[in-house]
């Protein structure tokens, strides 16, 4: 299903990062999106800290002269939602709309049909759910 081993790593991490910032009640929102953060830094291969410092139109133009794969897409959008909603919980409205700017440009740039409403809990759960089954 997926051409490297990679890869394959990255979307079970992206995986195993999306359930748990769902369903760990004793972690701060802050934390979590700290590692969501992380790991779509890891993923895109670029500083995570630099990549999120970033206007919208930039990280695009950054993704655009690196490795991106397309593939990660969806997974890297999910938890770009999923840590603005972190975010808000957080009170880190600023942090929280710019995670939202930065999403949707990403969104726009490469074509993805993906939004805040697909980090909804149900929403997440299903596409976790379709994920394992592969």
């Amino acid at each position: 299903m997926f051409e490297n081993d990679y890869l394959m790593r990255i979307i079970l991490q992206f995986v195993a990062a999306l359930q748990r910032a769902l369903r760990e009640q004793n972690v701060r929102p802050e934390e979590k999106a700290g590692d969501l953060e992380q790991l779509v830094g890891e993923a895109v291969n670029i500083d995570a800290r630099l990549l999120f410092s970033m206007a919208p139109e930039s990280l695009v133009s950054m993704l655009q002269l690196g490795d991106f794969d397309e593939k990660l897409g969806g997974y890297v959008l999910r938890a770009l939602y999923l840590e603005a909603e972190l975010l808000d919980e957080a009170d880190m409205k600023d942090r929280a709309d710019l995670r939202r700017s930065q999403a949707d440009a990403i969104a726009q740039a490469y074509g993805f049909d993906i939004t805040s409403a697909d980090v909804a809990p149900e929403a997440l759960e299903e596409f976790l759910r379709q994920q394992e089954e592969g």
